[in-house]
């Protein structure tokens, strides 16, 4: 198979660490920190093939670097995924205190 070929029919997962500018903060500097992931993929034949890509971009800390040379790691937690999981667990409350209700009217 072509290298051309191959790279239509291919599919492959995207995972890097980009750490950014660093900013001169009180003496200090922090350097933010992404966790980049997703998909690369492509079909077919170069006539009538399609490609695509598919990102996310999720904070994922700071590096904090001391006037005096010592480095430290700040997580950045993902509000967003901790509210979706907790409005998950609060449907599945709701329904099974539907169903208990349900049962209970019979």
């Amino acid at each position: 198979m072509s290298p051309i070929r191959h790279l239509f029919r291919s599919r492959s997962r995207i995972s890097e660490r980009i750490v950014g500018e660093p900013l001169d903060i009180g003496g200090g500097t922090i350097r933010p920190v992404v966790r980049g992931s997703g998909w690369r993929g492509a079909r077919g034949d170069m006539s009538s093939g399609s490609a695509g890509v598919q990102l996310r971009g999720e904070p994922e800390g700071v590096f904090i670097l001391e006037p005096d040379g010592r480095e430290h790691r700040v997580p950045t937690p993902d509000y967003t995924r901790l509210i979706l999981w907790g409005l998950t667990g609060l449907a599945l409350m709701v329904e099974v205190a539907f169903q208990v209700a349900v049962r209970a009217l019979r």
